[in-house]
């Protein structure tokens, strides 16, 4: 599988993006995620690019400020009640172990999550030991992963052995209690 295999695949993942309408108050543009209820500062939000809802589909554009937005079709303003989204990023923990695994593995994680009812977008915590074991030649430990999709939680272990034998083993675990366990070995 070719990395762009990957990316698409994260790519059309439910919930990965912060969607939402423009509100003004102030001379401050705020998107209101009826979803979540919750606001957020359109000047505060790392990352610039972002997309409008036109009658023809999704526009991408780069956030420049004062209302304004730089698409490949020139400047845009934004207007109240304009639908605007936000790609989300994957928590730094999460992104490193996903992008260390063959592609193999990568593929059957993804599905075992997504058939619980997850997104790799809903984890609200990640721990990745991996990230403490640079220099070292033989890495053996467990990383945790925590997913919550507003209706249940999902718990992963992800048991890793890299050096010689090299393994990953993720015990998935839900709080209606249901289970997947996703196994390899190269």
């Amino acid at each position: 599988m070719f990395p762009i295999k990957r990316t698409d695949l994260l790519l059309n993942q439910k919930r990965s993006y912060l969607t939402g309408l423009i509100e003004i108050t102030n001379d401050q543009y705020v998107i209101y995620d009826d979803m979540s209820d919750e606001l957020h500062l359109l000047d505060e939000i790392q990352n610039s690019h972002l997309e409008i809802l036109n009658p023809s589909g999704w526009t991408t554009g780069r956030w420049i400020g004062l209302g304004k937005i730089k698409t490949d079709m020139g400047t845009l303003s934004l207007n109240h009640g304009d639908t605007v989204r936000i790609r989300k990023k994957l928590p730094l923990a999460l992104d490193e172990m996903l992008k260390e695994l063959q592609d193999e593995i990568f593929v059957r994680l993804i599905k075992q999550i997504n058939s619980l009812g997850f997104s790799p977008y809903d984890c609200i915590y990640s721990y990745n030991q991996l990230l403490f074991m640079e220099n070292r030649m033989n890495k053996k430990g467990v990383s945790f992963f925590q997913f919550d999709n507003e209706d249940s939680i999902c718990a992963i272990q992800h048991h890793f052995e890299r050096g010689i034998h090299s393994s990953d083993r993720f015990e998935i675990t839900t709080s209606l209690g249901e289970r997947r366990l996703v196994c390899s070995k190269f």
